[in-house]
């Protein structure tokens, strides 16, 4: 009830103030605005006011009063909400909401001094101290010669200023000076100095007095020139230095010919004076520079590099300058003297002026160019021998890389770019990119219009490992690992460190100092983003069960497998079916040989019709017709496809249908045999059939060569050698270099190469050589059933018996139940107009020329070529010339 009642007055009186209603005035009225509010404020569903809110946007003033530069209002504000808060109550956050809805642009409206007016002084404030009531406290407001001006010069005594008050002056406007609102100003005579010494000021007239004499003449009325003293040159030469104006020198360090020293040779001072010019002149370029605005970071910082050593060979000067003018102890007025006291800190500067005049030179300087001369400079500096020089433009190099190294670190630490940098030497593509292209197509190396790399030449060894850590940044933001990487390793001061200070640095090239300073900084970068990568792509991403599964398909490393897919796409080549290249049967055969594979779901296999132009009885009878369309395709995540790019797997592609092809001639070798040459004996043998007997091993003698050759010489050990490069690769851009020297050095070796394209064009020359030899003897098999039944029907002169033709049997099967689909032979057979014997001979000889030209042909490019794969070439044709000299 207590609450009740404490509402209902106080909406009472709320009442009243809004709406001037009272019970007296209009009780109806009254009643009826209560009756609405205090419903309206029982059942209102509004929450209290959010007292963290409020603390918020307090703390949002006291900042954007520091932001504002308005640091004593915003120290003001912090005062009393820390004093508020031991005194706050329940409702304090409404009292403050209600304050901030009411504030109105506080940052310019606020002042300090309406804090004053809310303070109670306990003390009276009194009367106003005034000069006029001073004056008569003390006794001095009738004192009237207190105020003039005093003369303090010799003749004072006779002469007093008019300008002070006079005693003719009224009273009235003498006391105006005692008042407040009067203030003394002072006179331009007020500030004029008395001279006591004329004769010292005469002397300094007279010692420069040589800058405006005429040259004197001699009798013949010809000029000579002014003789001046060594302190006065002294004098000029350090004005010179210091880029004053002067009367020796000109603005370009060109000396005037119009003076010479006293007691000096014209010859000496003109080449003391010419030393000095040259002194001058460079000095003088550097002076013009620092005086030129830059709009690059980059040259902004050497610009300012340069003015900061300009002060400090500045402050030499003067510091020459004060032995002169405030003298403690006894000094040699000598230009010799100061000319080898200047030097030290001329030479450098000297050398700097060399490189800004090249860099002004140059007709189209890149931004980083400076940079390039001075790393050139420094190492031309260590050569000669001249240690100050040196260091100074070392110190300097270093100085000005820390501004080129900030796009460095960003890039290695975070895989981003400053936008608008021209000066960085990689960019990011213009257009956006598949994710499996990142790597390769969106951050590459700037490049000029030449083809040049537009990276500074002592960074262009690095170039490609910096872009490598930046693009691992990128990938590993890309998969979400980014986040693991922690870049703990301290980083190594990029700076000159003791060997370029020490004696013994004019033995260490500046390049290699530079370069193990520079290595040691990226490896602190480089390691973490490259590690993390790799154990991604190896744990994560499954690139081992990738690869065994690239190997076990493309370069049949199981050969049982393998023979399970091809026998069946041969088998449906043998049978004539016109669907043999159906892309889902070819798939379903790949899965059923492989199904042990981890990734074997990854695997597809089909022939793009729109380039089969032959039909399977051409397919069938060369390996060159129909085998070369059957392709594998590898669905690989995009992460994998950063090492496996699509060039390395044309190559395993490639391999694979070379691979087929020998698989071809050697599966129609093995596969069928006559039924008659199973019965027959050895005896029995005509001269025909032992000539296709030797054939036939010499061919299969061929396949077996090749298959040892490309199994133990060239597939496994390569196999062996990029698991052991993968796993030392010292990052992914390694790693990718690995697999693509493993894929190139495995075509070369297997005579896939375009240095080799004749060699094997004849090897599968003699692939077509086996198929057609088996077709021949298929084709006289038939001639000779043939005969047979038609000497049995004169003979038994009976109706003859069911036509059937030879019977091939596979060599796993047994005799009596042999069987083989009626082929169309009219459509395999190519040698129906030769006989059998003529077929054979034809094939001997090729076969023979074939053998003799593989053989020679790499024996030949082995000795011309310089390639790795030389010696394994070597090998095989030492293996082929076994085969040459049995023949023989």
């Amino acid at each position: 009830m207590t609450l009740a009642a404490t509402l209902g007055a106080l909406t009472d009186e709320l009442i009243q103030v809004i709406t001037s209603t009272s019970a007296q005035s209009d009780p109806d009225r009254l009643n009826l605005l209560r009756e609405s509010s205090l419903r309206k404020l029982r059942q209102h569903n509004f929450l209290r006011t959010n007292r963290f809110e409020v603390d918020a946007k307090l703390d949002g003033f006291e900042e954007h009063f520091r932001v504002a530069n308005r640091d004593a209002l915003a120290d003001a504000l912090r005062e009393r909400l820390d004093a508020l808060v031991p005194v706050s109550g329940a409702r304090t956050p409404e009292i403050l909401h209600l304050l901030l809805e009411l504030e109105d642009n506080p940052v310019q409206k606020s002042s300090l001094a309406d804090l004053k007016s809310l303070k109670r002084s306990d003390e009276s404030p009194g009367l106003p101290l005034r000069w006029d009531t001073v004056a008569k406290e003390e006794g001095w407001d009738q004192d009237r010669d207190l105020w003039k001006n005093v003369n303090f010069g010799e003749d004072s005594s006779d002469e007093e200023f008019v300008g002070g008050t006079s005693d003719l002056l009224p009273e009235s406007e003498t006391t105006s000076v005692f008042s407040d609102e009067a203030r003394y100003q002072k006179s331009p005579a007020d500030f004029v100095v008395g001279s006591h010494d004329e004769d010292r000021l005469d002397q300094v007239l007279e010692t420069q007095r040589w800058r405006h004499t005429a040259a004197p003449r001699d009798a013949a009325a010809k000029p000579q020139k002014t003789v001046i003293s060594e302190f006065h040159a002294v004098r000029e030469v350090l004005f010179a230095l210091n880029g004053l104006e002067n009367t020796l020198f000109d603005a370009r360090g060109v000396a005037s010919l119009h003076y010479q020293l006293r007691h000096t040779s014209w010859e000496v001072c003109k080449a003391l004076l010419g030393s000095f010019g040259e002194a001058v002149r460079r000095l003088s370029v550097l002076r013009e520079f620092v005086k030129q605005p830059q709009n690059i970071p980059l040259l902004q910082v050497f610009r300012e590099a340069v003015e900061r050593r300009l002060r400090t060979f500045d402050r030499e000067i003067s510091s020459l300058q004060a032995r002169y003018v405030d003298i403690q102890q006894d000094v040699v007025v000598s230009l010799a003297k100061i000319l080898d006291d200047v030097r030290l800190h001329v030479e450098p500067l000297a050398c700097l002026s060399d490189i800004i005049q090249q860099l002004q030179q140059s007709k189209y300087p890149r931004s980083f160019h400076y940079l390039e001369l001075l790393f050139e400079a420094a190492g031309v500096a260590q050569l000669e021998g001249r240690g100050a020089v040196y260091r100074f433009i070392a110190t300097l190099f270093f100085e000005c890389f820390q501004a080129y190294l900030r796009s460095i670190r960003l890039w290695m630490e975070a895989g981003e770019l400053i936008e608008g940098d021209k000066t960085f030497f990689i960019s990011n593509a213009s257009s956006p990119v598949s994710m499996s292209q990142v790597w390769t197509e969106q951050f590459t190396l700037r490049r000029t219009p030449d083809g040049m790399q537009y990276v500074p030449r002592f960074l262009q060894p690095a170039a490609s490992k910096i872009l490598t850590t930046g693009k691992s940044v990128v990938v590993l933001k890309l998969l979400g690992r980014y986040q693991s990487i922690g870049f703990q390793m301290s980083e190594p001061p990029l700076q000159v460190d003791e060997r370029l200070s020490s004696p013994s640095s004019a033995f260490t090239p500046f390049s290699e100092v530079f370069n193990e300073i520079f290595e040691k900084w990226m490896k602190s970068k480089h390691h973490a983003a490259s590690a993390t990568l790799q154990q991604t792509l190896f744990e994560a991403c499954g690139l081992w069960s990738i690869l065994d599964t690239l190997q076990h398909v493309y370069l049949m490393s199981d050969g049982s497998r393998s023979d399970t897919f091809m026998f069946a796409v041969f088998n449906n080549l043998d049978l004539l079916n016109a669907k043999w290249h159906d892309r889902f049967n070819l798939t379903a055969f790949a899965h059923e040989a492989f199904g042990n594979l981890s990734n074997v779901h990854r695997i597809s296999v089909s022939v793009p019709e729109n380039y089969l132009r032959h039909d399977v009885a051409d397919v069938r009878r060369s390996v060159r017709k129909g085998l070369p369309l059957l392709k594998i395709t590898c669905r690989l995540s995009w992460p994998i496809r950063i090492v496996l790019s699509d060039d390395t797997l044309s190559q395993y592609q490639r391999a694979f249908t070379f691979l087929l092809q020998l698989r071809r001639a050697s599966y129609v070798l093995h596969k069928y045999r006559s039924v008659s040459d199973i019965t027959a004996g050895t005896a029995n043998f005509s001269s025909e059939q032992a000539v296709y007997y030797g054939l036939r091993s010499k061919l299969l003698w061929f396949c077996n060569v090749l298959h040892s050759y490309l199994g133990t010489l060239v597939v496994e050990p390569l196999r062996a050698q990029l698991h052991a490069g993968l796993q030392q690769a010292e990052d992914v851009a390694a790693m990718i270099m690995s697999h693509t020297a493993f894929a190139k050095r495995m075509i070369d070796e297997m005579c896939l190469g375009s240095k080799l394209e004749p060699i094997q064009q004849c090897v599968l020359d003699v692939f077509d050589l086996a198929i057609r030899l088996q077709d021949a003897r298929q084709l006289e098999s038939e001639r000779e059933q043939e005969e047979a039944q038609e000497l049995s029907r004169l003979s038994v002169m009976s109706s003859p018996a069911k036509s059937s033709k030879r019977r091939y049997v596979g060599s796993d099967e047994e005799e009596d139940n042999t069987f083989l689909l009626e082929q169309d032979t009219t459509t395999m057979m190519l040698d129906r107009e030769k006989t059998f014997s003529e077929t054979l001979y034809e094939i001997r000889v090729d076969f023979d020329r074939h053998l003799k030209f593989i053989s020679s042909g790499l024996r030949g490019v082995a000795r011309a070529s310089g390639d790795s794969a030389s010696g394994k070439w070597d090998t095989l044709a030492d293996m082929l010339e076994t085969g040459i000299r049995e023949h023989a």
